[in-house]
């Protein structure tokens, strides 16, 4: 039995990783615009959420 060839990984050109790297570092630059409050109210929100969906089941189970 012959083994296969492996596949091998194309090749990148440089101006791939130019465009690559462009589209990381703008991706980049727009998740550090956001505002440190905008991402508190946010993950606040999110907690309360779940304190009332905890609280919910819990009610549930003590009634039963």
């Amino acid at each position: 039995m012959k083994a296969e060839p492996k596949a091998s990984r194309p090749t990148l050109s440089a101006k791939n990783e130019t465009v690559d790297f462009a589209q990381f570092t703008d991706f980049m630059r727009r998740v550090v615009a956001v505002p440190h409050s905008q991402i508190k109210a946010k993950l606040d929100a999110e907690k309360q959420a779940k304190r009332k969906v905890k609280r919910r089941s819990v009610s549930r189970d003590s009634v039963s």
